[in-house]
């Protein structure tokens, strides 16, 4: 049907894509309108984060996604220009609300291999996910960043992780916490100056378009509702604007202080499956590493602790939270009235994809098999 390209995506990325220049030159899509939908469903997303290799600040920036023959001030703003740290070290993420993403570049794979890239069109992809030179940058950031004590919650506990099993899906730490200002059909970086441009461009006030991402949720949604605070860096395309969030600032802090029973990206994993759907160690650990974790050993022993976990700390948790989840706004009304159905809907999903119903077959009080542990809860 004719909206099937909108769900694959690839990214072409220009020549020196980590340097400010190359960071500021719109970055282009094809396979995908980045503006047809007013919703942006399906739009991609890229994000990054710089380290100072001197200081270990951080900062993050995120490139502008545009169609390509896109023009500048009729289709798009312009990017603002960073301001990078000497000898700067960036990584660079890329996450999607439709079904997959691919890099590629115009120089016969030069540029995506110097800059390090995995989810290259024609190699090895992951779905929604791709990065680049994530893990130089987090060789940098592990040892020189400052990351922020995890806190407190309101539920006695300990400041929830992107790693933290009360969070994550099937497919952890994937996608981004980008957003892009949108108003008609003209896309920018979300910053106060292009915020006010763009009602002046197209005489609607903008709308902020996100990622529909495990950071997104867990910084938007999940942190707030707990009195937690988000682990956020200056922005670089708006210095004097908030700090942001990244999908790479919470994966330092899951990295240096989630240490009881962190999730991590298991071998059922969709995004680290072979063609023929098949857990793929190869791919599994290249994830891993894109997102700061430890290599993996891909056997089934990983998955079946990573549903049994699902089952004693997940499920459990949307119980013993609810008071935190229910009335909260839905990140996505179609899959949930409110914070706690949709955490609900989410899991059910998650248990089946990740073959936990299969590993852990499960009955109610009747011996009735039932879908999830939350099936009699949720719906």
């Amino acid at each position: 049907m004719a909206a099937a390209p909108a769900l694959n995506c690839v990214v072409t990325l220009p020549p020196n894509a980590l340097t400010a220049k190359g960071l500021s030159t719109p970055w282009t899509v094809t396979g995908c309108d980045q503006t047809a939908n007013p919703t942006c469903t399906k739009l991609r997303f890229a994000e990054c984060t710089v380290v100072d290799p001197a200081t270990g600040a951080l900062g993050v920036y995120s490139p502008l996604l545009v169609n390509q023959g896109a023009v500048a001030g009729k289709d798009f703003i312009a990017p603002v220009v960073p301001q990078l740290p000497a000898n700067a070290v960036v990584g660079c993420w890329f996450g999607t609300n439709g079904a997959t993403t691919a890099l590629t570049d115009a120089n016969n794979g030069a540029d995506v291999k110097a800059a390090n890239c995995i989810g290259i069109q024609g190699q090895t992809t992951f779905g929604q996910f791709a990065a680049c030179n994530a893990q130089n940058f987090f060789a940098t950031a592990n040892t020189k960043a400052q990351i922020p004590p995890l806190g407190m919650g309101k539920n006695g506990q300990p400041c929830y992780t992107t790693r933290s099993f009360e969070v994550i899906d099937m497919d952890p730490s994937d996608n981004v916490v980008t957003t892009y200002s949108q108003a008609g059909k003209v896309l920018a970086q979300k910053t106060a100056a292009n915020v006010a441009q763009l009602q002046k461009m197209a005489g609607t006030t903008p709308t902020d378009v996100t990622n529909g991402s495990d950071s997104l949720l867990l910084d938007g949604a999940l942190r707030p509702a707990s009195g937690c605070a988000d682990v956020t860096a200056a922005n670089l395309a708006d210095p004097t604007g908030p700090q942001v969030g990244s999908l790479s600032l919470n994966e330092l802090q899951a990295n240096a202080l989630q240490t009881k029973n962190p999730a991590l990206v298991p071998p059922t994993d969709p995004f680290v499956l072979d063609a023929n759907g098949t857990p793929n160690l190869a791919k599994q650990n290249m994830y891993r590493a894109a997102v700061n974790q430890p290599p993996a050993t891909g056997t089934p022993a990983e998955t079946m602790a990573f549903c049994q976990n699902m089952l004693s700390i997940t499920a459990p948790s949307y119980i013993t939270t609810s008071q935190f989840l229910l009335g909260q706004n839905t990140p996505d009304p179609a899959n949930g009235i409110d914070l706690f159905t949709f955490m609900g809907q989410r899991f059910q999903a998650s248990w089946a994809g990740l073959t936990c119903n299969t590993l852990i077959p499960l009955t109610d009080t009747n011996g009735t098999p039932v879908r999830s542990p939350v099936a009699p809860v949720i719906l």
